[in-house]
C-alpha cells in the first residue's frame, strides 16, 4: 500500500513537471515572439512549419496534462464546498458554447494561426479574442471544479499564455491586413470592456 502511494505522488510530480515545462515553453515562446518579431512563433507561419507542431504539440499536451493533474489532485486545495460544482460546471459549458461558436465563425484554419480573413460578425463583433476568452473561463471553471493546487498553478499559467498570444497576434495581423485591421481594433476591444 505505502508503494502504491509512493508511486502515485511520483507520477503526479511528474505529470506536474512536464505540463509547467510545456507551459513554460509556449509562454516563452510569446515573450521570444514579442522580443523580437523576426523570430515569431506565434502565430506559426504554416501548418507544416516546426513552429505550428511547437505550440500545438506543447499545448495538446498542456491542456491534457492539466486534465490529468486536476482528476489526480482532486479537492487538495481550500474550495470545498458544493457549490464549486455548479459554478464550474456553468464556467466550462459556457466556455464551450462561446469557443464553438467562436471557431465556427472564424472558421478551423484561422482559429489554428493559419491566416484567412478579417472576421467581425459573431463574436467577433463583441471582443477580438472571444476563443482565448473562452480558454481563460475554461481553465477557471476546471479549477474551481476540481478544487486542485496542481490544476490551480497549471491553469494559471495556461490562462497566463491566452492573456499574451493577442500581443503577439496583433502585430501580425495589422502587417497581413493594414488599415482593415486598425479600424477593427478601433471598433472592438482586445478583451471585454478593454481595449
Amino acid at each position: 500500500m505505502v508503494n502504491n502511494v509512493h508511486y502515485f505522488k511520483i507520477m503526479k510530480e511528474l505529470i506536474l513537471t512536464i505540463t509547467i515545462m510545456a507551459e513554460t515553453f509556449l509562454v516563452a515562446s510569446l515573450i521570444v515572439t514579442l522580443v523580437n518579431p523576426s523570430l515569431r512563433v506565434w502565430p506559426p507561419p504554416r501548418r507544416n512549419s516546426w513552429k505550428y507542431f511547437f505550440t500545438w504539440g506543447l499545448t495538446i499536451g498542456s491542456w491534457a496534462g492539466i486534465l490529468t493533474l486536476g482528476i489526480l489532485d482532486w479537492n487538495s486545495f481550500l474550495l470545498d464546498h458544493w457549490l464549486r460544482f455548479p459554478i464550474g460546471i456553468g464556467l466550462i459549458a459556457s466556455s464551450l458554447i462561446l469557443v464553438i461558436w467562436a471557431i465556427k465563425t472564424l472558421g478551423f484554419q484561422a482559429s489554428q494561426g493559419l491566416g484567412g480573413t478579417i472576421v467581425q460578425q459573431g463574436p467577433y463583433q463583441i471582443i477580438r479574442n472571444p476563443q482565448y476568452l473562452a480558454n481563460i473561463i475554461m481553465l477557471g471553471g476546471f479549477w474551481i471544479l476540481t478544487n486542485s493546487v496542481y490544476a490551480w498553478f497549471t491553469c494559471f499559467l495556461g490562462m497566463v499564455w491566452f492573456i499574451v498570444a493577442p500581443f503577439t497576434e496583433e502585430p501580425w495581423l495589422q502587417k497581413e491586413f493594414g488599415p482593415d485591421y486598425n479600424l477593427y481594433m478601433e471598433k472592438v476591444p482586445r478583451w471585454i470592456f478593454l481595449g
